[in-house]
């Protein structure tokens, strides 16, 4: 391997996460760039006006109290569209204006006040000044006007268009029974307002060559799945989908070539619904498999599979307006029967899935759904054709859009585990392709996921959206609530501000834990400093970056860094109320982490408790005993009260081994045992210049012994105890080859001699 090849190791999928990250902050950053610094040009108040006043004016014909004209909802969208750009480019111009007046108002103010004595050249410049300042006046004026008079007539307007909404919505048809009467009594109503034609040999030329393409592989590839399905020892959730797409790809190459030739031949009406039934077909197996959690089979399976079918053909044919092409009593019938089997699968559904052992807190809330679930279809039959298919569509288009957000969310996601796990050879190869060896871990797959997920929600947002029939015209006005905000008595909220605000911080957030995680497992462990000041370190970079994050979040939130005096003083109220013991051992850390009198490793004592430190947070510090009970000491403890710490400079250690011996030894042969023992022991420093040699001191006569004690010093403070056990044990071994005993206190009891007979008793 080259050496620059071993040096750099390349991450694509780090980079790849933060290529998908960097849009969401361009996207917050162009978004408050548009908020400060676009502006109108100086012109576009004199084209504004000529559209707002023809705006003002369709919208104050079909608007009027006394019009009998009902307006096309298209047309009353579009003009609601209009005047919500309109609003957006003159809050833009208010702003331009105000910014290039306050320009010129401080060069003005630059200048100073008139005098006798200018020059000419100052004069001159003071009347441009003047020009400019009286025409950004102008323009401001004008700005604001449009600004008011885009408000006045978007109320208007949108006041009309929820009206003949609620209108349209809650307006009364004939109900079903009544069109499959007349449909019986051969009535089949309003003719069709549009005709099924096409071109039919396209059509059948497009056909029959996508059968030769299509048919003949889905043939093979059926055979290899029945071939698989077939090996299986018991039942499985792989081999159940083998065996049903064994079953299903030949129909459903038939079904994409009848789609291909339909469309071909003009024929869209048809080929929609067939499209939408070849890809309800592909997707039945894996909707089995999620409902029936990974078993081959279940009772929720059937009910699942029909009800998907049913809502793609329902989106197939709302996409297309099937209904455009039938008399008016047959639509009405068969969107009534339609309704009817939607409906029926869907409580069936529901009634096996609420009847599974594992869903038994789904039966409490049967009645909710059912009803939930009826009541779009329900008001469709007895009239109300809009409610219907909006709370039909709305429900059931929502249910489905989760149902695929949720499989494909599974599926990604199956694949980046097989793709971290390297467990086939497309998984080896895409691996290497990357750059990871095969027992190589890979970073940033958590980041990736959050990214799918995050994806998904989105475009489930945007099915939503379509379902519910959120019109641009709504959707604008939305995006201009969220972008331009609203007061709440005296506090002015942006929602997209906050949003973009949370991203930002949840950005930092990321960065700032990659960062610390690569400079305590990466980067510090190559420098010479101890474990203690790595940790330091790392803990208060991760700091700044967090408080880093929190204040660029705040500021693009749209918080006034000037207001923080008022935060800071409400903070000094609850410190002085109840926060104290909080700050003073938030201080505290911040002094232990710069001044850092213990450290993470140290030995320390602090009043009852004894043992290793683990990590010094910001609160407190964790302190791990020798029985290794975790104790979270306050910090505060550790500044204002006696802490030991047999590690603070260095891991040097003293051990003193007290030793008795019987009277009557030779002593000066107890000292040089007691010398040999010390220095023979590989942790007894007998040369270094900071600690003394190893001393044997006879201390005193005792009760029963010739008191001595060894004073020797070790290299590692943690070895104290077993350090002096091996003294021990060599000390005992040497006692009893040299005969010298080691006595044990005794004790001389004088018992009185019991009284006599004619010795009276005290």
């Amino acid at each position: 391997m080259p050496l620059h090849r071993a040096r750099i190791r390349v991450k694509p999928l780090r980079r790849i996460a933060l290529l998908l990250l960097t849009p969401c902050i361009l996207f917050a950053g162009a978004t408050l760039a548009a908020d400060k610094g676009v502006v109108s040009p100086p012109t576009w108040h004199q084209e504004a006006e000529k559209s707002l006043k023809a705006i003002q004016a369709e919208v104050a014909r079909w608007a009027a109290p006394d019009s009998t004209e009902a307006a096309d909802m298209t047309v009353v969208d579009r003009q609601i569209a209009d005047l919500l750009r309109l609003r957006g480019q003159a809050e833009q111009c208010v702003t331009g204006a105000t910014n290039d007046l306050a320009s010129v108002n401080a060069k003005l103010e630059a200048i100073g006040a008139v005098g006798e004595d200018e020059s000419r050249e100052i004069k001159q410049h003071r009347a441009t000044l003047d020009t400019a300042q009286r025409d950004h006046l102008q323009r401001l004026a004008v700005c604001r006007l449009i600004d008011l008079g885009a408000k006045d007539t978007l109320a208007s307007a949108t006041g009309y268009r929820n009206a003949a909404l609620s209108k349209a919505l809650f307006s009364r048809a004939e109900p079903l029974w009544v069109a499959v009467q007349a449909l019986l009594l051969d009535d089949a109503g309003a003719p069709a307002r549009r005709s099924l034609s096409g071109q039919w040999l396209p059509a059948a030329g497009s056909f029959a060559l996508l059968m030769l393409l299509l048919f003949t592989p889905s043939l093979y590839v059926s055979r290899r799945l029945r071939a698989f399905a077939q090996q299986a020892e018991g039942p499985s959730a792989a081999h159940g989908l083998a065996r049903m797409y064994a079953l299903r790809l030949p129909t459903i190459a038939t079904m994409l070539a009848i789609s291909a030739g339909l469309a071909a031949g003009g024929l869209a009406a048809l080929a929609a619904p067939t499209l939408f039934f070849a890809a309800a077909m592909a997707l039945a197996p894996l909707l089995e498999q999620l409902v029936c959690r990974d078993q081959p089979h279940c009772r929720e399976g059937l009910p699942a599979r029909l009800l998907l079918v049913l809502v793609l053909l329902a989106s197939a044919m709302l996409l297309v307006d099937v209904q455009a092409y039938l008399p008016g009593n047959l639509d009405l019938t068969l969107r009534g029967v339609f309704l009817v089997v939607l409906a029926m699968s869907a409580l069936w559904l529901l009634l096996r899935v609420s009847q599974h052992p594992d869903m038994g807190s789904l039966r409490g809330l049967r009645l909710p759904f059912a009803l939930l679930l009826i009541v779009g279809p329900t008001a469709d039959w007895i009239g109300y054709r809009a409610l219907g298919e909006l709370l039909t569509l709305g429900v059931y288009g929502t249910l489905t859009g989760a149902f695929l957000t949720r499989l494909a969310y599974l599926a990604i996601g199956t694949g980046l585990d097989r793709l971290e796990e390297g467990g086939s050879s497309a998984a080896l190869a895409t691996r290497k392709f990357l750059g990871y060896a095969p027992d190589e871990p890979m970073a940033g797959m958590r980041l990736l996921r959050r990214l799918v997920a995050f994806g998904l929600l989105l475009g489930y947002g945007y099915w939503l959206l379509a379902v519910w029939q959120v019109t641009d015209a709504e959707a604008e006005t939305a995006r201009g609530v969220l972008g331009s905000g609203f007061d709440i008595g005296g506090l002015h909220i942006v929602p997209a501000r906050l949003v973009q605000a949370l991203l930002i911080f949840l950005a930092l957030w990321w960065v700032a834990g990659w960062l610390r995680r690569q400079m305590g497992e990466r980067w510090l462990v190559k420098t010479k400093l101890d474990s203690g000041a790595r940790q330091s370190i790392v803990m208060l970079t991760s700091y700044v970056l967090i408080g880093a994050a929190i204040l660029i979040g705040l500021s693009v939130a749209g918080l006034e860094f000037q207001n923080l005096a008022i935060i800071a003083g409400a903070l000094s109220v609850g410190i002085g109320f109840g926060l104290q013991n909080i700050v003073n051992n938030f201080v505290s850390g911040l002094i232990l982490l710069f001044e850092r009198p213990v450290k993470p490793g140290d030995w320390v004592v602090v009043g009852n408790t004894e043992g290793y430190v683990r990590k010094v947070s910001i609160r407190s510090t964790l302190i791990q005993t020798f029985d290794r009970a975790d104790v979270l000491v306050p910090n505060s403890e550790l500044i204002s009260n006696q802490v030991t710490n047999w590690m603070l400079n260095d891991t040097l250690g003293r051990v003193i081994v007290p030793v008795g011996v019987a009277y009557g030894t030779d002593t000066r042969k107890v000292r040089d045992i007691l010398n040999k023992i010390a220095r023979e022991h590989p942790l007894v420093i007998t040369s270094d210049p900071r600690v003394s040699a190893p001393r044997v001191l006879f201390m005193a006569f005792g009760e029963s012994s010739l008191d001595f004690e060894l004073r020797v010093f070790i290299r590692d403070v943690d070895y104290r105890l077993s350090v002096r056990s091996d003294l021990l044990f060599a000390i005992d071994d040497a006692f009893r080859a040299a005969n010298i005993e080691i006595p044990f206190p005794q004790r001389v009891v004088h018992m009185p001699a019991p009284p006599t007979a004619d010795e009276p008793s005290a």
